[in-house]
């Protein structure tokens, strides 16, 4: 008799999960037979995107994980998983000096160190059993400058810093760390942040859908590489982003008007 349906599922903790890449990696590794962790931010969102997933073996939570004492609350109920994917984030647009305290420290909290405190968090007992994975979705952003973004972009290298950092540690354990940085992804995020004309104004060639994002990023993950860049004409031109000129022609194409 086979009995492999009985057999503990594989755990996985995905943050950000109701749209977008969070979205799309739990439709992926529900497929996969993964056992779901998911957390999110907004209840309604939540229950639609939990109920189209459709998967017996997933559970999610709700915490606004730009918050410390959230992240703290939430992560009290959730058993330590194989898999993190820490992928929560919001796009937050204004000049220099043109964000409040509040904001710039919310937004850093959630897209850095909030991230590192989440997977600290489960870091003891991956080492214990020296097995497990961690995604870290940051952003292009991390390694070309965003006028105009400055705050998100210096968060993302952050976390960029710390994930490449993180792999080389706990490579004696065998736990690879990698981090995704991905360009323009078709999600809500723009529209959240008053982007909606980035939509219109990129150009459709520079856009990656979230599915490949996924699916190149998990292939980079089991591979044990420590980042990917999703997108071929992402890695084409990732020798280019720190020259003027390439930054001149990026700015041009996304400013408003």
């Amino acid at each position: 008799m086979n009995n492999n349906h009985n057999y503990p599922k594989p755990k996985a903790l995905i943050t950000g999960f109701s749209s977008g890449i969070g979205y799309a990696y739990s439709n992926y590794l529900s497929k996969q037979g993964w056992d779901l962790s998911l957390i999110s931010q907004q209840e309604s969102k939540a229950k639609k995107a939990f109920d189209a997933i459709n998967n017996p073996h997933a559970k999610y939570y709700i915490a606004d994980l730009s918050k410390p004492e959230e992240v703290l609350r939430v992560l009290k109920n959730i058993e330590s998983p194989k898999l993190i994917v820490a992928n929560a984030g919001v796009t937050k647009y204004g000049e220099a000096g043109q964000l409040s305290s509040a904001e710039k420290r919310d937004l850093f909290y959630l897209l850095c160190t909030g991230v590192i405190d989440l997977i600290e968090h489960f870091l003891p007992n991956m080492k214990k059993t020296k097995e497990g994975r961690i995604v870290i979705i940051s952003s292009i952003g991390a390694i070309t400058p965003m006028p105009k973004s400055s705050i998100y972009a210096a968060a993302k290298s952050g976390i960029f810093s710390y994930g490449q950092s993180l792999h080389q540690e706990l490579l004696k354990y065998n736990i690879p760390v990698t981090v995704s940085l991905p360009g323009y992804v078709k999600t809500e995020a723009h529209k959240r942040a008053g982007l909606e004309h980035l939509n219109r104004k990129v150009p459709s060639w520079m856009w990656v859908n979230a599915e490949r994002v996924v699916l190149e990023t998990e292939n980079a993950s089991q591979a044990g590489k420590s980042k990917i860049i999703p997108g071929i004409i992402y890695k084409l031109v990732k020798p280019f982003l720190q020259f003027n000129l390439a930054n001149r022609l990026w700015n041009r194409i996304t400013r408003r008007k």
